[in-house]
């Protein structure tokens, strides 16, 4: 039997516990909704996340990460490719793959590509200005965990004066064995619930529908920002 489960009718059903739960946190209390910027990550974690900007009032983009397929099985994940060519790979991941003797370059550069497919679609190529910001990264669950770390890795890897002020991660659900590392790597880590048991992240929603590009643009089309010039790295 599952321990704390917490099911979701559908992704916006969760950006609004997440966004109530944020609420009552004393660090968004604490900070002006003018200094706070949510990055979400494409593609269910653009539905969180923009629920969660909505109810907050804050500005929203999207920050683009791909999963990095098993060479031999394509539902397995070996790592993650964020912004700027960031990679992590799973040290056991890279140990089976030694042993398989299956290289990851091919998978690593096609997660690449996918990335800059992100940046280029969703936010038209625009930059993101970090600079002083409070970011809260949100995605729809964390069941590897390699996608949200290589999105941290991104984030806490800027040059000091491009540097968010404030990390703080926000997912509904997330296996509790990834919890406590995930948690190390932001300033504040928000999870609703944590399950001991955990398959898959859909196993929580009971509507886990795919998301498509179109959905994707729908839900950040009230933040892109027209002058794309006013946002620099």
């Amino acid at each position: 039997m599952l321990e704390n489960v917490c099911l979701f009718v559908d992704r916006v059903e969760a950006g609004k516990k997440l966004a109530v739960r944020l609420l009552h946190e004393p660090v968004i209390k604490e900070t002006s909704m003018n200094d706070v910027l949510l990055l979400s990550i494409p593609y269910g974690g653009v539905v969180v996340g923009a629920t969660v900007a909505r109810i907050l009032d804050c500005n929203h983009d999207i920050i683009a990460a791909k999963k990095i397929k098993c060479p031999w099985h394509n539902e397995r994940v070996i790592g993650a490719v964020a912004e700027r060519d960031v990679v992590t790979i799973s040290n056991q991941m890279l140990h089976e793959c030694f042993h398989k003797g299956k290289p990851t370059g091919q998978a690593i550069e096609q997660a690449k590509v996918g990335v800059e497919n992100y940046i280029q679609k969703f936010r038209g190529g625009r930059l993101l200005d970090l600079s002083s910001k409070v970011v809260i990264l949100v995605d729809d669950g964390i069941a590897s965990g390699e996608t949200i770390k290589a999105a941290i890795k991104w984030l806490t890897s800027r040059a000091s004066d491009q540097r968010c002020q404030k990390l703080i991660v926000a997912v509904p659900i997330c296996s509790a064995n990834h919890a406590t590392d995930i948690g190390k790597l932001a300033d504040h880590f928000i999870c609703l619930s944590m399950p001991s048991e955990f398959w898959a992240v859909g196993s929580f929603y009971w509507d886990f529908s795919e998301v498509n590009d179109e959905a994707v643009l729908s839900h950040i089309a009230r933040w892109v920002v027209d002058d794309r010039d006013a946002v620099v790295e």
